[in-house]
């Protein structure tokens, strides 16, 4: 037996873009349904796993949670891919974005579309600032926190004018005075009651929007466990299921046909390494020493993103010298934009199916020569900066990570200018040659970049929200 459902949108994934757009249609009085793959893991419903561990010493158990339980191979697929294998995601509500780090690195106008200048993007990048509560600050203070900041700059030099190394951007704030990440709850409900114009349905997995002629009317879904089938009429429907989910759904809906679907994947390649300070920045360190974020922005002429953080490892992973504790070590990570081409592909099959019963993925992808280049230049930036600050003659080795390590993989529904075959979707995320049919996640976003996307997901989401109502 079919149950069925109305509201005046529904929205497939509870994300950062799909949470952002529920939340904030809901506040304009419009009734939302959002589907959700995976289960509640956490309450309230779409909290950061840092919200719940939320103290400095917990930060061995966030890595638990998140590289132990939470991570999975898409559609919880057994294997992974084999041109991708660390491309992750997270099914359950708030998906990736209850278990990102809260990183919020201002785009540079080299990684914005050459047909939205930053002045289109303004207004967005304004309104996500507020509801995500960004602190320009947020990266960290402190007599140990201001060396490393001072030697990182003395490591690099100089760089251009509004790309200054500083602390990092980062959406967290003190809740009754306990630290919180930014997060699904946050978008969806506004530090507020639920408002009953907003639903939010856990283990529902999309597998099917529903059109008449060329208009989206609503959406098809199957319960995870039961498998009983839900139908969700709507006037509107927003598809947020990420860069694997939301191809899959268009393509098992037989809604898109163009080949830059799929197609354009990139991510940022990611050079990352764990390095003890020096005695000198050892000895400022407190007890109760927080969590800090420093930032070398990426700039047109430097296209990567170099980081200093104390990162959320697994408590079986930190491989920590004798007499050393977490809290004498930083990690560093190095974020290299990647170009985005039609050959790097997520192929969608056209007859088998994944354990979500939509089509099986298959990614093509691989470094160009230029990306190559520029992967060598940015390890070199990365090794002065550990060479500043760290030990790096006692066996410090830093990694290039596999395909898919800085979970951040975006471009398969690009957006584009004009519908000319090479992108999915307008500026606004509304799929071409449909109507009432909108993308809002990581998969719209078709430039390349160096930095976490999160923010400009938001931002995006924002703008596909206004095309929504305006519609």
């Amino acid at each position: 037996m079919t149950e069925k459902m109305t509201a005046d949108v529904v929205v497939v994934g509870s994300g950062a873009g799909g949470s952002t757009v529920a939340g904030e249609l809901a506040a304009r009085g419009l009734t939302v349904i959002v589907l959700e793959a995976g289960p509640q893991k956490f309450s309230p419903l779409g909290t950061h796993v840092r919200n719940v561990y939320s103290s400095e010493a917990e930060l061995a158990k966030v890595g638990d949670v998140i590289y132990g339980e939470m991570l999975v191979n898409p559609s919880h697929e057994p294997d992974a891919f084999e041109a991708a294998p660390n491309w992750k995601v997270s099914h359950a509500t708030g998906g990736m974005f209850a278990l990102w780090m809260g990183n919020c690195p201002m785009p540079d106008d080299s990684e914005l579309p050459d047909f939205m200048p930053r002045a289109d993007w303004q207004p967005y990048f304004d309104r996500a600032d507020s509801l995500m509560h960004i602190d320009p600050q947020g990266g960290g203070s402190g007599a140990m926190f201001e060396v490393l900041l001072d030697r990182t700059r003395r490591a690099l030099g100089a760089r251009p004018a509004g790309r200054e190394i500083r602390p990092m951007p980062v959406a967290a704030r003190r809740v009754n005075g306990v630290f919180k990440i930014c997060a699904a709850d946050d978008m969806l409900y506004r530090d507020a009651e639920p408002p009953n114009t907003l639903t939010v349905l856990p283990d529902l997995i999309a597998v099917e929007v529903l059109t008449e002629g060329r208009k989206a009317v609503g959406v098809r879904a199957k319960g995870r466990e039961d498998g009983g089938e839900v139908v969700v009429s709507a006037g509107a429907v927003v598809v947020s299921g990420g860069t694997v989910g939301s191809p899959k759904l268009l393509k098992a809906s037989k809604l898109e046909h163009r080949p830059a679907l799929g197609a354009y994947i990139h991510e940022h390649a990611c050079i990352g390494s764990r390095v003890t300070l020096k005695p000198d920045i050892r000895d400022l360190i407190r007890d109760d020493e927080p969590v800090y974020s420093i930032w070398v922005p990426a700039s047109g002429e430097k296209p990567w993103q170099n980081q200093l953080c104390r990162f959320t490892l697994s408590s079986d992973g930190n491989r920590l010298a004798p007499g050393i504790r977490e809290v004498d070590t930083s990690d560093i990570f190095t974020f290299v934009k990647i170009d985005a081409r039609p050959e790097n592909s997520l192929n969608l099959s056209d007859t088998e199916t994944d354990p979500f019963g939509l089509p099986q993925a298959s990614p093509s992808y691989a470094h160009s020569r230029d990306d190559a280049e520029r992967i060598g230049l940015a390890m070199a930036e990365h090794f002065q900066i550990a060479a500043e600050v760290g030990e790096v003659n006692a066996g410090w080795t830093p990694s290039l990570y596999a395909a898919g390590g800085s979970t951040h993989f975006m471009g398969s529904c690009r957006w584009g200018a004009q519908d000319d075959g090479a992108s999915v979707v307008d500026r606004d995320g509304a799929v071409w040659g449909a109507d009432g049919l909108f993308v809002a996640d990581n998969s719209v976003i078709g430039t390349p970049n160096s930095g976490n996307p999160t923010f400009m997901t938001v931002a995006q989401s924002l703008r596909t929200v206004d095309r929504v109502v305006s519609a």
